[in-house]
């Protein structure tokens, strides 16, 4: 029996509670994303989905936070980037 069969028949009698996403989950999402872009992580070609995605992610916020108020996410609005220096357009990234 697989582990996703053996997970199914052991909930089939319990009713698994809805997952809740907050705001603040989507905020950060949102710096999630810009903080593995600082530290190059994404593919030329994965750039674009990427960068669409968070956009959709901030206007979302925008649209949807109480007036006057904007989500903060759980990271560190600045982490550190950690690029060698001597790697490819190192120069660009800000440490």
């Amino acid at each position: 029996m697989k582990m996703s069969e053996a997970q199914n028949q052991q909930g089939q009698g319990q009713q698994q509670e809805p997952v809740q996403i907050s705001l603040q989950d989507i905020a950060t999402v949102v710096q999630m994303i810009d903080v593995v872009s600082r530290r190059g992580a994404y593919e030329g070609n994965e750039l674009a989905g990427v960068g669409m995605l968070r956009n959709k992610l901030e206007i979302f916020l925008r649209q949807n936070a109480p007036e006057g108020q904007q989500p903060q996410g759980q990271m560190p609005a600045e982490a550190p980037a950690n690029v060698p220096s001597d790697a490819p357009m190192a120069s660009k990234v800000k440490n």
